[in-house]
């Protein structure tokens, strides 16, 4: 009878202890970030996610979140070196940012990435739709390009003749070029169309 009521007094306090592990597990899951239009959730992010984001100075943080508060994040950065041998990880301190210090987030397909001794936008990575026409670099370098080639031949050709209407059509093409730089924005700025809101599981 003594090991009968042992062996049920071990089960209940295994039970209890294997509760505790689960809600312990459970409660240290607490909060999500999620960025939001309006209502609709563009993204979310939890503990142990990468998030990268600008601050109203304009400098770019990336890394892993380390914890989410009601009104902060923690985050650690990490920056991948390539070599021809393989590669390597370098980790920074945690940092903690307050959410109202977010100025903006990211346009999807955007890529951020450590370069020169900062984060910043790349260029070359990511899914970046249409870059080289929505930012007008594809209207300067071909207007550049174009009158690049009328100079010459007229520096060259003494019989050829440069006209008004092709110095007008490069330089057109290439004010349209400016124009998009100064139109195309590959972030979205906070606030009221775009906003975070924090969630407790």
């Amino acid at each position: 009878m003594p090991t009968r009521i042992k062996l049920i007094f071990v089960s209940k306090l295994s039970i209890i202890i294997i509760v505790l592990l689960c809600s312990k597990s459970i409660h240290a899951q607490r909060s999500m970030l999620q960025f939001k239009k309006g209502r609709k959730i563009i993204s979310s992010y939890w503990e142990g996610t990468v998030i990268a984001f600008q601050l109203r100075d304009g400098e770019w943080k990336k890394g892993v979140i380390k914890k989410i508060n009601e009104d902060s994040i923690y985050i650690q950065p990490s920056v991948v070196s390539y070599k021809l041998i393989g590669t390597d990880t370098f980790t920074f301190n945690t940092m903690g940012f307050s959410i109202a210090e977010i100025y903006a987030m990211p346009k999807r397909g955007i890529l951020i990435d450590y370069k020169n001794g900062s984060f910043q936008i790349s260029r070359s990575g990511g899914h970046v739709h249409w870059y080289w026409i929505k930012s007008g670099v594809l209207f300067r370098v071909g207007a550049a390009a174009y009158l690049g080639v009328v100079v010459a031949n007229g520096l060259y050709d003494k019989d050829y003749k440069i006209t008004y209407k092709q110095l007008a059509y490069g330089a057109g093409v290439f004010g349209f070029g400016v124009l998009l730089k100064h139109l195309y924005k590959p972030t979205l700025k906070i606030g009221k169309k775009y906003h975070f809101k924090i969630l407790s599981v």
